[in-house]
């Protein structure tokens, strides 16, 4: 009992959360068994003994197990390292990360997985138990980054008056260390794929690159899920945003929201029934066009993105159309279209859309989202959307619910296809009836890109090829419907697409569709202009410029602070690799509150948002090809690796200044008519040297 209170104590000063989960919980399945006159003791579940009386005997003896069957000479054979052409866009921050990778000793044919020489990287321990054999390992091995799993708390409520805690962390207390707790109900599939996915996350790229598992009690669902979420976890790496983008992205929103832009509250207006479509550019479109023409006075009409070509081909012009994506190459997609169907429409797009993008629509209304911290900045956090990414689709039905439409029809959300020569509509920018030169170009561009594919269930009872890009929108709908139905009993979503199954709308045939909204009453088009009109106010352009010299201010203190960091290193072997790309990678989510505020501020979050993902590519480069060396590359590619960084640092401030503080106007300003593919404007590079 002198032990939990310790122990209770200990987390209530370190970490409040746990604390507030253990302090006072109940246990009814759970029980610590201590037999008088015995040496060891047992814990049981729903009355089944886990140890057999013996439970830090085993524990230790288990510790003992796993460090011989991972002697140190025994490779980590996970995922491969990110190779060059990972970081192709020829851009500041990327061509600084990619020309570290193109340095490294090891490539495709010579990586043969990761050396830990005498220390673990990273070591998930699946299952706390009564936490002996925790104990037993931290006090023999050196472990760098470490994180326990527990699905069951009870389990890891007992362990409170079995081990000590304070004495396990202290372990990790040292600079570069870190130990997380993923402690979490997750008897459910689901539930335990969110848990292991919500922590496991967080330890990128010590985990799943560098990750020893440790199974205690042979728990081989547990064990599947990690490894199967590692999978998800690997991908994300590839995705994280960087300098590069957000800095184009904090350029456009300057661009655009000036003195007489709008932009898009999101206040939840009252429930009606009027039908409306949101219409991609999926396969299924072709067969599926004609039924909805069929009924175009009764239903309101959403265009997402490439969806909008479809639908002018077949005579049909949206109510309004979503934009998403900031690159020029939506202006040249839009630009390729009939420009007198265009001056006819409303546009809705983010706040970062390209800015030439809005002169080519009738009027453009400005949304912001909720994960990107430029709400913050222009202090309308409150009236930013949810569940916008990661494509125009997820955000018209982000919109849509806002504006009070609750019977939603998803028409080319195929999410997959059939046929990999045939994956959009074939009136589409990428389809075989889009018969324009641009077009041509578009297409024989993407041939050239290498895509992995893979099978997913199809909404007729096959399956459809999809990848991660799809497949990750697919997601986004299904967890806005599952969390948009818990808002609003009354919302109905239909998949009208013949391609993946959506969990959460049920699956109409075309018939079915007209039959379903012939009844509907004809929408009048005064109503959402009315919405719009309602629920649109000025821009926060003033206050977002306003901010630029502190944003400026606050990236070079956190330059300085990485900076300092590096210099200090020592890069002697993997030790000192896997110590400091930890703390950098700490240092990256650690936000410290100016001095008597209690929070950090907005400022604070933009800029790590804004710096973080280049940081963290740095590290994920350097790590890998670090730990992938062979003894005799390792030490003169370390201090290649810290060359560069440092380099990137020093130059990084200028590059802001130039491109951000010293912008032209709009018209001038050769940034806005440029892709992400294409190289920097003179003008940045010139100011690098």
């Amino acid at each position: 009992m002198k032990r939990k209170e310790k122990n209770l104590n200990f987390f209530k000063r370190t970490q409040p959360a746990i604390y507030q989960i253990f302090a006072n919980m109940m246990l009814s399945r759970v029980e610590l068994v201590v037999t008088p006159g015995a040496t060891d003791v047992d814990m049981t579940v729903d009355g089944k003994s886990c140890y057999r009386g013996l439970a830090k005997e085993y524990s230790v003896d288990e510790a003992e197990r796993f460090l011989k069957e991972n002697p140190p000479g025994k490779k980590i054979h996970t995922f491969a390292p990110p190779w060059p052409e990972s970081y192709r866009h020829p851009r500041f921050a990327t061509l600084a990360v990619r020309s570290l990778a193109e340095k490294s000793p090891i490539n495709r044919d010579n990586f043969q997985g990761y050396e830990r020489g005498n220390v673990f990287p990273s070591v998930v321990f699946l299952g706390c138990g009564l936490g002996y054999h925790i104990e037993a390992l931290v006090e023999k091995a050196t472990i760098i980054n470490a994180i326990v799993v527990e699905r069951e708390p009870e389990k890891f409520a007992v362990s409170l008056f079995t081990v000590d805690w304070e004495k396990i962390c202290s372990r990790f207390q040292k600079k570069g260390h870190t130990l997380q707790f993923a402690i979490g109900s997750g008897q459910d599939p689901q539930s335990l794929r969110n848990l292991l996915s919500s922590n496991l996350s967080k330890n990128i790229p010590f985990h799943p690159f560098f990750t020893t598992y440790y199974n205690h009690l042979a728990d081989i669902e547990l064990a599947r899920t990690a490894i199967e979420v590692s999978k998800d976890i690997a991908v994300m790496a590839s995705h994280w945003s960087n300098y590069d983008n957000e800095l184009r992205r904090l350029l456009y929103t300057l661009h655009n929201l000036d003195e007489d832009a709008r932009y898009l509250r999101n206040i939840m207006q009252p429930e009606h029934a009027r039908p409306l479509v949101v219409v991609g550019s999926g396969p299924s479109l072709d067969g599926r066009i004609g039924g909805l023409k069929a009924v175009r006075d009764k239903v309101v009409i959403v265009s997402s993105g490439t969806g909008l070509r479809p639908l002018l081909a077949a005579g049909i012009r949206p109510d309004f159309h979503v934009e998403l994506d900031p690159d020029y190459i939506v202006y040249k997609f839009l630009n390729d279209l009939d420009k007198e169907a265009l001056s006819e429409i409303r546009l809705l797009a983010v706040h970062e859309v390209n800015p030439l993008v809005s002169e080519l629509f009738r009027e453009t209304f400005y949304f912001f989202k909720t994960d990107h911290n430029l709400s913050a900045l222009g202090q309308v956090t409150s009236d930013a959307f949810n569940h916008c990414n990661p494509t125009c689709t997820n955000s018209a039905l982000s919109i849509a619910f806002s504006l009070g439409f609750r019977d939603l029809y998803l028409f080319g959300t195929d999410y997959g296809f059939r046929d990999s020569e045939h994956d959009h509509a074939e009136t589409s920018v990428y389809g075989r009836k889009a018969e324009t030169e641009f077009s041509r170009v578009i297409q024989e561009r993407r041939k050239l890109k290498r895509r992995s594919e893979f099978e997913i269930p199809a909404v007729d009872g096959g399956t459809v090829r999809t990848i991660n890009g799809y497949y990750a929108a697919k997601r986004a709908v299904e967890v806005f419907i599952q969390s948009a139905q818990a808002q609003s009993a009354q919302l109905a979503v239909s998949n009208c697409s013949d391609g993946a199954v959506i969990e959460g709308a049920g699956w109409l045939s075309s018939e079915e569709f007209m039959a379903k909204v012939a009844a509907s009453q004809v929408v009048e088009p005064s109503l959402l202009e009315m919405l719009l009109r309602t629920l649109s106010a000025p821009a926060p352009g003033n206050i977002l410029k306003d901010q630029v010299p502190e944003i400026e201010a606050e990236l070079k203190r956190r330059v300085q602070e990485f900076n300092k960091l590096l210099r200090e290193a020592r890069m002697g072997g993997r030790k000192d690799l896997c110590l400091q790309a930890n703390r950098l990678r700490s240092a990256v989510t650690s936000l410290r509150p100016p001095r008597g505020q209690a929070q950090p501020t907005a400022i604070q979050y933009y800029v790590y948002q804004l710096l973080g993902g280049s940081i963290l590519h740095f590290i994920y480069v350097g790590l890998c090809h670090g730990m992938a060396c062979e003894e005799q590359d390792l030490v003169p590619y370390l201090k290649i690796w810290k060359q560069g960084f440092l380099d990137f640092l020093v130059k990084l401030p200028d590059h802001f200044h130039q491109v951000l503080v010293q912008r032209p106007s709009v018209t001038d300003d050769p940034w806005v008519s440029a892709q992400l593919i294409d190289p920097e404007p003179e003008s940045s590079n010139r100011a690098l040297g």
